[in-house]
């Protein structure tokens, strides 16, 4: 019933009183977790009335659907609980010729990382499943695997909704989201010879199951740099290596 009681209508509605309030208020809006056509035309109408308007959506909106909500199994369905739900397969298409266009501008997650025994909660009242998804360790390489290497969406216009726009938006630019001289050293190395398959035993957040559990990358991320120093390299977090090892290792294999 998750997806019958919200279905895409109802966010579209929601979407557009929002942007007439904000029409009154005069006042610039960001819409997250955007997940259908329906709602994208809503913040069009706004646009084309000379409304300021930025959109935000989630990896499991582009690649997950509400076929999942139907499974037999409580547990397997309960885990992708989140708000608004998933939609039907057609909605993916419309956000990734949005994301194309640049009427997206940032694809995002909450990592919502409850546990399976946390989504059991709900098992005998559904209003206490919590809602959200674990994501944020996997969003890059989700975006390249099913965005840029299925040509989607350019390496560019990844670029831009995963780093440059957020960066723009909430004030962080151009310190955060571009490569230059005088910015922090952020810098994600991905190498398109390592394709692997996702698998929640290897990922390093604390939750136990991946909703993009098997989905096969079209490489991967090689190595995290934060502000200079090499902080995740071969999917091994190195937050506890000494600075100067961060150094001597960055320099020689760069």
């Amino acid at each position: 019933s998750h997806p019958r009681t919200r279905p895409p209508y109802l966010e579209a509605e929601a979407v557009s009183r929002l942007l007439r309030i904000a029409q009154a208020a005069d006042a610039p809006v960001v819409i997250v977790h955007l997940t259908n056509r329906e709602a994208l035309l809503e913040v069009d109408h706004a646009r084309k009335r000379g409304q300021t308007v930025y959109v935000e959506t989630c990896p499991q909106y582009l690649l997950l659907d509400e076929s999942v909500y139907f499974n037999a199994d409580y547990s397997a369905a309960a885990r992708y609980v989140c708000a608004p739900p998933l939609r039907d397969k057609a909605e993916q298409e419309y956000l990734w010729k949005g994301l194309r266009r640049g009427a997206i501008q940032t694809v995002s997650t909450d990592h919502c990382s409850f546990t399976l025994a946390q989504k059991d909660m709900g098992r005998e009242d559904f209003t206490k499943i919590p809602g959200g998804l674990p994501g944020v360790e996997t969003r890059g390489e989700l975006m390249y695997s099913y965005g840029v290497a299925r040509r989607k969406i350019s390496a560019a216009q990844m670029c831009r909704v995963l780093s440059e726009n957020p960066a723009r938006l909430y004030g962080l630019y151009p310190r955060k989201g571009v490569l230059r001289p005088g910015s922090d050293a952020d810098i994600v190395v991905y190498d398109p010879g390592a394709s692997h398959v996702i698998r929640a035993e290897d990922c390093v957040a604390n939750v136990d199951y991946n909703p993009y559990e098997g989905f096969v990358t079209a490489g991967g991320i090689r190595q995290v740099w934060l502000r200079g120093r090499l902080s995740v390299e071969d999917g091994k977090v190195l937050a506890e290596a000494p600075a100067g090892k961060y150094m001597a290792r960055g320099k020689n294999s760069l």
